[in-house]
């Protein structure tokens, strides 16, 4: 079986095994070089609806625009809509990790706006095995040393089965134009020192060493796999899911690394969680990552996405009779006859002539206090609030209802003795509330 004909039964494989449509709409990111091309052609071989991407970073002056131009040339040949975009990468700051965030910032403008389903890259097995020895020499964990993943959302990659040689066999086979980026060549930037001298090396005195390395990745996806597994299994048990939030029973028995690999798919890292669990921090105290919050809530920790949002001491004037959506739904309306249902927490029932409208709506604050009910003397918020085990995310969200600054209800929570329904009143108001 020729090169080709092996990497296109392979390549048609990949989206088989990965559940994809492949009728799907595609984008395929490509700079120019022996790698993309690869991919591009063996994309429009495999009859993919593909759509190419394409940035100019300017860097090499006549080489950038001669790869543009080679993609470009093949779009209009093959009839595939190109997306061409220049970029001005700031030589002062890292130029590959900047290159990188804008093209794949221009790749993801591009799916959402054309309504495109996936994006496709083209990293090999060469690409893998940088990864690996640049993650191992910087002393990364398993996470890190596992590879490049083939799918991550919807940027998949399915020249990773395939070598660096495999594809420079192809384009010379197809006959494909490619451009050479003269910046490989050089060894100053620190993935080039790997394949440049590094690899050459180790191919000198170990010829099979890139199969060794790929089925030591292989090795270690599965194990990483296998170890996700069974932190589910250890952490699952010690979880409780809440509307807005996770509330975990932290168990000590369970080891350090187990709950660092379950905090980390929440962008937590190692560091982070260890130095947390070895400081036994006072309730109220939090760690947040990019995008989640870890409180410490007594023996338990809260696990909730990060919010931008601040106290929001607004105070809400509710009329009688009147029914409010924000920041919480409450309504309330008279009864011509006291009523004797039964009440819980989220329905009440007052003493309409103890009321004086409007009342106020506002969260509650340090130092407020109220009667609570079957109780003769007053007794502060805070308190109650952990009586009724009430979390510190919960917390944020308790409001308060006042009539002439007398706080007549916690909602939620309890009401005023002072503003109880008696069986001699001559008029209740009752009181509805739900979250939002």
């Amino acid at each position: 079986m020729s090169i080709t004909n092996n990497i296109n039964k392979k390549f048609l494989a990949f989206f088989g095994q990965h559940e994809i449509k492949i009728n799907s709409k595609f984008l395929i990111g490509v700079s120019g070089g022996s790698d993309s091309m690869a991919l591009l052609d063996i994309g429009l071989k495999a009859g993919l609806n593909i759509s190419v991407a394409h940035v100019n970073y300017q860097l090499r002056n006549i080489e950038s625009d001669i790869e543009s131009l080679i993609v470009k040339e093949y779009c209009l040949e093959n009839k595939l809509n190109f997306y061409y975009k220049e970029a001005e990468i700031n030589p002062n700051k890292n130029l590959q990790n900047e290159a990188r965030e804008f093209r794949y910032k221009f790749f993801i403008d591009l799916v959402e706006e054309n309504k495109l389903d996936y994006i496709l890259t083209a990293h090999h097995q060469n690409d893998n095995h940088e990864t690996f020895l640049f993650n191992a020499l910087k002393g990364n964990s398993i996470g890190s040393l596992k590879g490049i993943p083939e799918r991550n959302g919807k940027i998949l990659r399915p020249l990773l089965q395939f070598t660096k040689t495999q594809l420079l066999l192809y384009v010379q086979e197809n006959k494909i134009k490619y451009g050479t980026d003269s910046s490989n060549l050089t060894s100053k930037y620190e993935r080039n020192f790997i394949r440049n001298e590094v690899f050459q090396r180790l191919k000198n005195k170990f010829p099979k060493f890139e199969q060794g390395l790929t089925n030591s990745i292989n090795f270690l996806r599965e194990d990483y796999l296998l170890l996700n597994q069974l932190v589910e299994e250890i952490i699952q048990p010690n979880l409780k899911e809440k509307i807005d939030h996770t509330l975990i029973n932290f168990n000590n028995n369970i080891p350090r690394k187990a709950w660092y690999h379950f905090f980390k798919k929440f962008g937590f890292n190692y560091s982070q969680i260890n130095n947390w669990l070895e400081s036994n921090s006072q309730s109220g105290k939090f760690i947040e990552s990019s995008t989640h919050r870890i409180t410490k809530d007594r023996d338990n920790l809260i696990l909730s996405k990060k919010t931008t949002n601040k106290r929001n001491n607004k105070i809400f004037y509710i009329k009688k009779n009147e029914k409010i959506e924000s920041p919480i739904k409450l309504t309330g309306h008279l009864s011509d006859t006291p009523s004797l249902e039964i009440s819980n927490n989220n329905v009440e029932f007052f003493n309409f002539s103890k009321l004086n409208f409007p009342l106020k709506l506002r969260k509650w604050k340090r130092g407020d206090k109220i009667q609570p009910l079957g109780m003769k003397g007053s007794k502060k918020i805070s308190d109650i609030l952990i009586d009724f085990k009430i979390s510190i995310l919960e917390k944020e969200n308790i409001y308060v209802l006042e009539s002439n600054n007398d706080i007549v209800w916690i909602v939620g929570v309890l009401i005023s003795d002072k503003y109880k329904l008696h069986k001699n009143s001559s008029i209740c108001y009752k009181f509805s509330y739900e979250s939002i």
